[in-house]
């Protein structure tokens, strides 16, 4: 039976229902008649209180100049917001249909949101959510150890593994400090006609490692089977560039691509062993990808046999 619309969304129809990632928050995307969509994002009652702080947060974004989905109609005490459209091909379906010697100039194209954040200072971000700190990345961390070691693989995570996961965290813990997007992946990003690049699950903005969001754009999900190594570095110096990077950017951007990555692997081993199944590709290539740099900065040997076998 179909769900009912909120009755203020008389005249809208829901044209489908959308997935959503690890939120409880229901999306659709919805049908005027005409040629007007828009997207109904639906709080359950557990999470109801959330939708006023992701309504600021869209606000103060846009206040930036983000390209993030307008609010059309809401009700805080029913618990939903109707938000502009920003299009239902993804930055990843974008880079798909585009001939690989084109690719690398739309992800610098996707660079331009990051250049937003990085005049931003840490004191300018309302404090809406804890920062990316040594304690919380660490606590990412127990997701790999629990989801895709212990679950995902039948393995018990070693003394030494939980050691070295504990030194990562504080490395990175110690990185310069920028305001982040903190999922800033294709999946989330929605080049718009007229060529500005829509943002969108930007409700978790934080403090966090200089280099994460870009880190997590070029070495996630499909960008790295969608350019090459070399032209993913030549990104991440153009980054570094245009957003006056400190020194030592290399270096950071290697670590933190370890620490998220395998943080997004217990992640998605979850998923995977939720049955959303579509996450197990992701899995498999990240998993290949992060083993060779793995090795290179001298993790304990059972996490690089974890990831090959």
């Amino acid at each position: 039976m179909p769900i009912s619309l909120p009755p203020r969304l008389a005249g809208w129809r829901r044209a489908e229902l959308l997935t959503g990632d690890a939120s409880p928050r229901r999306y659709s995307r919805l049908w005027n008649g005409d040629d007007r969509t828009a997207i109904l994002v639906e709080y359950p009652l557990a999470v109801r209180s959330q939708l006023q702080h992701d309504l600021e947060v869209l606000s103060w974004c846009r206040g930036l100049g983000l390209k993030v989905p307008d609010l059309l109609l809401g009700d805080l005490e029913t618990g939903w917001a109707l938000l502009g459209d920003l299009g239902s091909a993804d930055a990843e379906f974008t880079l798909e249909i585009t001939p690989a010697g084109e690719r690398r100039s739309i992800f610098e194209r996707m660079l331009e949101p990051l250049e937003v954040l990085a005049r931003c200072g840490p004191e300018d971000l309302p404090p809406w959510n804890p920062p990316l700190d040594r304690s919380r990345l660490r606590w990412e961390l127990a997701g790999f150890e629990l989801w895709f070691v212990r679950h995902f693989r039948s393995k018990t995570p070693s003394t030494g593994l939980a050691r070295w996961l504990d030194d990562l965290a504080t490395v990175v813990g110690n990185h310069p400090v920028r305001v982040c997007h903190r999922d800033y992946h294709l999946n989330n990003l929605l080049i718009q006609p007229d060529d500005r690049v829509g943002v969108i699950d930007i409700q978790d903005i934080l403090l966090g490692p200089d280099t994460y969001d870009v880190v997590s754009l070029v070495a996630e999900r499909a960008a790295t089977r969608l350019i090459s190594p070399s032209e993913r570095r030549s990104v991440l110096a153009s980054w570094a560039d245009r957003t006056n990077a400190e020194p030592g950017w290399r270096e950071r951007a290697a670590a933190v691509r370890i620490q998220r990555g395998l943080k997004v692997l217990g992640t998605f081993a979850r998923f995977t062993l939720e049955g959303r199944t579509d996450y197990r590709r992701w899995l498999t290539e990240l998993a290949r990808d992060l083993a060779a740099p793995l090795g290179r900065i001298g993790a304990p040997p059972d996490i690089t046999a974890f990831l090959l076998d």
